[in-house]
C-alpha cells in the first residue's frame, strides 16, 4: 500500500533535509523520497559561506553537529604562484563542511522532528494529478504537494515532460580530490589557471586536504591530468608536501548547474515546486550548491504550506517563480569583470580582494 502525506520531497540531499526538517517542525506530514540521482553536487569535502548556519529554518546546532571547520582568510594566487593577496576577517567568512556529514545531521534532526525517509533503488515515475502526486519506484507513495531537491534540471524537465530552455552560459564542470593527510591550511585558497576558463581550489581541513577545479568550458580534457599538473605545481611552489599519499584520495566530477535558475521557463507545475539543484540554484562562479539550494528549498517549503492552506493551491505555488528571485538572484549572475582578469590585480589592490571575497562567498554583485 502506498503512503499518503502532505508533502514529499524527491531528494534527500542537503537542501531536501532541510526542507524536511523545518516542515515537519511546523507540524506537517512529511515523507523524503531518496532515490538515484545524477553528480550535481559535491560529494567531497566543501565550504559554505559563514551565513550557511544562519539560515531561518535550519537548526540552531547545525554547525556542531555537522562537523564544519570554520575559516577566516580566502588566498587568491596568481597562475605562476609567484605572488598571492590573503584577505582576513576577524570573524568566520565561512565554513568547510562534508556534505555527507551535513546530510547525515539534517536527517537526524528531520526524523527527530516526525519527518519519514522512504528510499527507492530506481529513479521514480513522477505523476502529477489535479489534487495529489504520484511517486512510483521501489516504493509508492502519495502526496498533495511534491517538491524536488535533487538532481540537475535537465533530467528533472525531462522526468515530468516539461519544456525546458538550455541554459545561455556552458554548464561548469568540477571535479576534485579529498586526499589523506595533515596540512595547515586553514584559509579557503582560488587559484588563477593558465586557461581562463578553468579555476583552482584547494584547503585543509582536520586531516583532509582537497583540491579541485572548476571549469566552464565544453571541451574535452582528462580531468584527473587537469588535477595532477595543478597538485604538481603547488608542491613546486613549497604549498603542497611532494609526499602526498594520492593513491589513497577519493575522487570525484560533478556538474553543479551554474546559474540555470535564472534560465529556466518556471519552477512551477500542477502540485510541484523545483527547487535545490533541480531548480537550477547553484551560484555561477564556482559553482557551489550549498547555500543557494538549502535557501531555495526553504523558501519552496514556505510556498507549499501556504498552498495547502489556500482554496487554489496552484495559484499560491505560482508565487515561487518569483519569490525565491529577491534574495537569490544575486548568486547567479555573473561577476562584473571575469575573475581571471581580476587577479592579477589583486597584489595591488586589497580592497579589491575584499571585494571580491564577498562576492564569492556572500553573493554580492554590487
Amino acid at each position: 500500500m502506498p503512503h499518503h502525506c502532505d508533502i514529499a520531497i524527491l531528494g534527500a540531499t542537503p537542501a531536501g533535509c532541510a526542507a524536511a526538517y523545518y516542515l515537519s517542525v511546523k507540524g506537517l506530514d512529511v515523507v523524503v523520497f531518496d532515490a538515484p540521482r545524477r553528480a550535481s553536487e559535491c560529494p567531497l569535502t566543501d565550504w559554505v559561506s559563514a551565513e550557511f548556519f544562519r539560515i531561518h529554518g535550519l537548526p540552531k546546532s547545525l554547525a556542531g553537529s555537522s562537523k564544519a571547520k570554520p575559516f577566516k582568510a580566502v588566498c587568491f594566487h596568481q597562475a605562476d604562484l609567484t605572488r598571492q593577496t590573503e584577505y582576513k576577517s576577524a570573524t568566520a567568512l565561512g565554513y568547510f563542511v562534508h556534505p555527507d556529514d551535513l546530510t547525515a545531521s539534517l536527517t537526524a534532526a528531520a526524523k527527530n522532528a516526525g519527518a519519514k525517509f522512504r528510499t527507492s533503488t530506481t529513479c521514480p515515475a513522477i505523476r502529477l494529478e489535479e489534487d495529489h502526486v504520484w511517486l512510483l519506484g521501489s516504493s509508492q507513495l502519495q502526496a498533495k504537494l511534491l517538491l524536488i531537491a535533487h538532481d540537475c534540471p535537465d533530467a528533472v524537465l525531462s522526468d515530468l515532460s516539461l519544456p525546458g530552455r538550455a541554459p545561455g552560459a556552458p554548464p561548469l564542470i568540477a571535479a576534485g580530490l579529498d586526499v589523506p593527510t595533515c596540512l595547515n591550511l586553514p584559509a579557503l585558497h582560488i587559484l588563477a589557471m593558465d586557461e581562463p576558463t578553468e579555476l583552482g581550489v584547494f584547503f585543509a581541513t582536520g586531516t583532509t586536504l582537497h583540491l579541485r577545479i572548476v571549469s566552464n568550458s565544453t571541451a574535452t580534457g582528462s580531468r584527473v591530468a587537469e588535477l595532477s599538473s595543478m597538485v604538481a605545481r603547488l608542491q613546486r611552489a613549497g604549498l603542497l608536501s611532494e609526499r602526498l599519499p594520492l593513491n589513497r584520495s577519493r575522487g570525484a566530477v560533478w556538474h553543479p548547474p551554474a546559474g540555470v535558475a535564472m534560465e529556466l521557463e518556471t519552477h512551477v507545475t500542477k502540485r510541484c515546486l523545483m527547487a535545490g539543484t533541480a531548480g537550477g540554484f547553484a551560484e555561477i562562479v564556482l559553482g557551489q550548491t550549498l547555500l543557494t539550494s538549502v535557501r531555495s528549498a526553504l523558501m519552496a517549503a514556505d510556498t507549499a504550506m501556504a498552498a495547502l492552506k489556500h482554496e487554489n493551491v496552484q495559484e499560491i505555488l505560482g508565487n515561487f517563480k518569483t519569490s525565491w528571485r529577491d534574495s537569490l538572484a544575486s548568486w547567479f549572475r555573473p561577476l562584473p569583470t571575469p575573475l581571471h582578469m581580476l587577479m592579477p590585480m589583486l597584489p595591488a589592490n586589497k580592497r579589491l580582494a575584499a571585494k571580491l571575497t564577498a562576492q564569492l562567498l556572500r553573493g554580492d554583485r554590487s
